[in-house]
Order: C-alpha cells, then sequence, then structure tokens
C-alpha cells in the first residue's frame, strides 16, 4: 500500500469516528490537495447514509435471509476470485464514483436539481446499507465457519475466507505463512473427521496435496528460510501422522489420492528437514518424531512390577508384614549376547541386549561400538536406568529407556550435537522417526541407530497371580 493510500484509509477511519475533513487534511498536509476531493466525497457520504438507515425490523430479516441464503449460494458467487489488488482499489474508485456523484448534484444547481435526498444519493445509500447488513452477517458467518469441516454448509464460507485471507497478504512472505497455517488446517480437518468416525472423501485429500504442494516445490527450489522450513517440517509431519491413522477411514474411490498426499507430506518433511538442518549449520538441530509405529506386543509401561513376596522370618512368634505395594520392585539384569546373532545388516555384527523386558540389538565391540557405564562388557550385571551405547570416537552416541524403548540418538555436527529422538511412547503409543529424513540428512551414519531402534521388543509383564484369601471356619452353630 502507497503511502497516500495509508493517508487515505487512516482518514476515512477518522471520519467514520466522527472527525472533520480539514482535521484529517491537518494530519496528513503533505497529501491534503489529493485527499480533499475524496474525503469530501466520504463525507457527503456518510451524512446521506446517516439519514436513510433502515428500520431494525428490515435490519433482522435481512440478517437472516443472508445467513440462510449464505449456506445455499455462497459457493456458486465465490467461484470467481478478486485479483490480489481489489481490495485495495474498490475503496478508491468507490469513492472517485460518490465524489462524481456529488458534483453532478451541485453542477445541476444551475439546471435539474437532483434533491439531495433524491434518486442517486437514496440508491447510493441502500447500496451501503446493504453493504453493511451483508458485511455484519458475513462477520458472524465467518466466525461460525472457521471450525466447519467438509460436508458442513459454512465450508464453503471457510475456503473463501481463506482465499481473501491470501488476496490481503501482499509480501511473499506473508503468503508463505498464510499457506503454511492453511495446510496445517487441513490436516486438523482431517484430524477431526477422523475422530468423528466420518468417511475421507477425495476432495478432502485432494486439498490438502493442493495447499501442501507448492510448499514443497519453493522448498526444493531454495525459497524457504529455516524458519519457513522448521513450520513446514512440523506440519508435514503433522499431516503424515494424520494420514496414517485416518488411512482405514479412506474412501476406495480416494486410495489413490491418500497415496499422493502420503507422498507429498513425506515430501516435505525431507526437504525441510534438510532445510533446517543446513541452512544454519552452527545451530543444533533437534528431531521429534510424531508418525506412529506399529507394536506387536502390549507395552504396558505404566503397569506396576509384581512385589517380590518377603522370606517368612526365622523368629518365633514374628509375624510376616506384607509387603508395601510401593516398595521398588528388584531392577532386573542387564544380559550382552556373547555371540553374533545370524545377521550382517550394514555390514555390522549384531549381538543381543536384554535389560528387564526390553530386546534389541546391538553392535559389536569388534565394530568399534560399546555400552558406556558398566564394568563388564558381557554376562550379567546390575541393569541401569538408561543404556548408553557409543562408537570408538565418541561421535555418535544412542541412549535407551529400557521401562519403554525410548531411544534419542545425538549426532556430532559440525562441532556440535544434533538431538534425535529416534523412537518415543506416548500414551501408550509408540512414535518412531522417519528413516528417509534421517538419511537425508546424515546417510549411513543413520544405519546403526535405526536398526537398534528397529529391532527394539518390549514384553509385556508377567500377571501376578494373587494368593488365596485364608477362610476361617465357623463355630458349630454360630450365626454365618
Amino acid at each position: 500500500m502507497s503511502e497516500f493510500e495509508q493517508a487515505l484509509s487512516q482518514s476515512l477511519d477518522a471520519l467514520r469516528n466522527g472527525a472533520s475533513v480539514e482535521s484529517c487534511l491537518l494530519d496528513h498536509p503533505r497529501h491534503a490537495a489529493a485527499l480533499r476531493p475524496h474525503l469530501e466525497a466520504a463525507a457527503l457520504y456518510l451524512r446521506v447514509h446517516a439519514s436513510i438507515l433502515p428500520r431494525d425490523e428490515f435490519v433482522r430479516d435481512a440478517r437472516e435471509r443472508f445467513l440462510v441464503a449464505s449456506g445455499k449460494r455462497l459457493q456458486e458467487a465465490f467461484d470467481v476470485e478478486p485479483s490480489p489488488s481489489f481490495f485495495a482499489a474498490a475503496r478508491v474508485k468507490f469513492l472517485m464514483t460518490a465524489q462524481r456523484m456529488g458534483l453532478a448534484e451541485r453542477a445541476g444547481a444551475a439546471g435539474r436539481r437532483t434533491p439531495v435526498f433524491g434518486t442517486p444519493f437514496r440508491a447510493l445509500g441502500s447500496v451501503a446499507a446493504a453493504l453493511a447488513l451483508f458485511l455484519g452477517g458475513a462477520t458472524y458467518t465467518i466466525a461460525e465457519a472457521s471450525d466447519a469441516l467438509p460436508g458442513e454448509w459454512q465450508y464453503s464460507v471457510k475456503l473463501q475466507t481463506e482465499r481473501v485471507r491470501l488476496a490481503l497478504a501482499f509480501s511473499d512472505d506473508a503468503k508463505r505463512d498464510v499457506r503454511i497455517d492453511i495446510a496445517r488446517e487441513r490436516a486438523r480437518e482431517i484430524e477431526r473427521l477422523s475422530a468423528k468416525g466420518k468417511i475421507i472423501g477425495p476432495g478432502v485429500l485432494d486439498r490438502l496435496v493442493s495447499t501442501t504442494a507448492p510448499l514443497v516445490e519453493e522448498a526444493n527450489e531454495g525459497k524457504l528460510d529455516k524458519g519457513d522450513a522448521e513450520k513446514l517440517l512440523a506440519v508435514a509431519e503433522k499431516q503424515k501422522a494424520v494420514l496414517a491413522a485416518a488411512a482405514p477411514q479412506v474412501a476406495p474411490e480416494a486410495q489413490p489420492l491418500l497415496e499422493e498426499a502420503r507422498a507429498v507430506s513425506h515430501e516435505g518433511a525431507l526437504t525441510a528437514a534438510f532445510v533446517v538442518r543446513f541452512s544454519d549449520p552452527d545451530s543444533p538441530f533437534i528431531y521429534t518424531p510424531v508418525v506412529p509405529i506399529n507394536t506387536s506386543d502390549a507395552e504396558a509401561t505404566d503397569t506396576p512390577k509384581p512385589t517380590a513376596t518377603p522370606e517368612p522370618s526365622d523368629t518365633p512368634g514374628a509375624t510376616t508384614a506384607p509387603a508395601s505395594p510401593t516398595a521398588a520392585p528388584t531392577r532386573p539384569p542387564i544380559s550382552v549376547g556373547a555371540t553374533p546373532v545370524d545377521d550382517s545388516t550394514a555390514g555390522v555384527s549384531w549381538i543381543r541386549l536384554a535389560v528387564g523386558q526390553l530386546t534389541t540389538l546391538i553392535p559389536s565391540e569388534k565394530d568399534g561400538w560399546r555400552i558406556v557405564g558398566l564394568a563388564a562388557a558381557r554376562g550379567d550385571t546390575g541393569a541401569p536406568a538408561i543404556v548408553r551405547l557409543s562408537n570408538a570416537d565418541g561421535t555418535s552416541l544412542v541412549t535407551i529407556n529400557p521401562r519403554n524403548g525410548d531411544t534419542y540418538w545425538y549426532i556430532a555436527f559440525n562441532g556440535r550435537f544434533d538431538e534425535v529422538q529416534l523412537r518415543m511412547e506416548r500414551d501408550g503409543q509408540a512414535y518412531g522417526a522417519d528413516a528417509d529424513v534421517l538419511h537425508r540428512i546424515y546417510g549411513a551414519d543413520a544405519d546403526v541407530p535405526l536398526y537398534i531402534v528397529e529391532n527394539i521388543d518390549i514384553a509385556p509383564l508377567p500377571t501376578e497371580t494373587p494368593e488365596p484369601a485364608d477362610t476361617a471356619t465357623p463355630e458349630p452353630g454360630a450365626a454365618p
């Protein structure tokens, strides 16, 4: 918006709030000459408009009619999209028209005089009143439509509101922010539809693809800075998780679009993560997975472990105190296999690691990896709360939580350590890192950590059988 347009906009707002034309001109002396005809026309319009306000009954009826019509016919009306300059130019054009009408009215004083409240101004006032009603109803409808879902009558209003937001975003950065918000909203819609048990149709997935694909293309072309790439990465990861969860509810005819949506989201995560990592090499990169992974075994990590029954006391007459339900269970041992398993993935000799209920495969010492902080490299020893694996030069460190399988990988990059959460459990669901994303950034260095996570298995805890209760035998003749 130019300086003159800003001055005009501010002056119009001031007039609407009761300021005079002269006071507005004093506020903008540099553009006073150019502003005067526009402000005089606007002041005249406001006076006319104030004299012909419709009755309250008409306002109520018109509002109700608009709300009904907006749900049925707005989609047709919104098929024609305005150009980005429409909103800036329409206001000035309207005022110029009002000015010409005012000049014509004054010029007719010598001949045919048009009354101040004659036909032209009544028409203008009627249009203004209708516009005010439209905007009043539209404000209500837009607010109600912000949470609308596909299939609901207000959804067309929501889509048009997004188009208006894009049209009013004048810079490329502002437009990109709006488009990222819209892509995030498409994922949120699918998530809500899935939660309600709705069928996901082709149109829903097509909108996700059409809003996300241009962002991915810009990322591939290097047009995104680190901040935009971080936003796109979060949106792409969210979309991947939502699409994975909603897959069973996708209609058969929408399956090709589901695969396309998955591909676009996957490529978005790949490209955005790469941009984030390399756009600022001096800053550490933190990656957190949000895509659920299938777990074959129930990992009831919140189930309390059985409490060991204490040995009976040898002291005569002593009673054995029951075990406290909050007593800490005996920590299970850690077992490191001595013989490699029949597996040479990534050119590594893999051995079996068992810690409590968790088992996985880890590289052997001859491959340059070792368990950090244990006195014995093999055999049985006390189990740590966290298992730490490190390569020979300390540039790659994997930590595993035996209780729930949460696994982090710390990888040296440009003198700093990136933090990658390879596996995490939340609310009973395990989530895993995208192997393609990590290979895109770290190449073959990601092979060993990813394979460790791939082989994690957490066995369910054994169910403790309760001891039978001792029931006293009642005395003969005693009341039950």
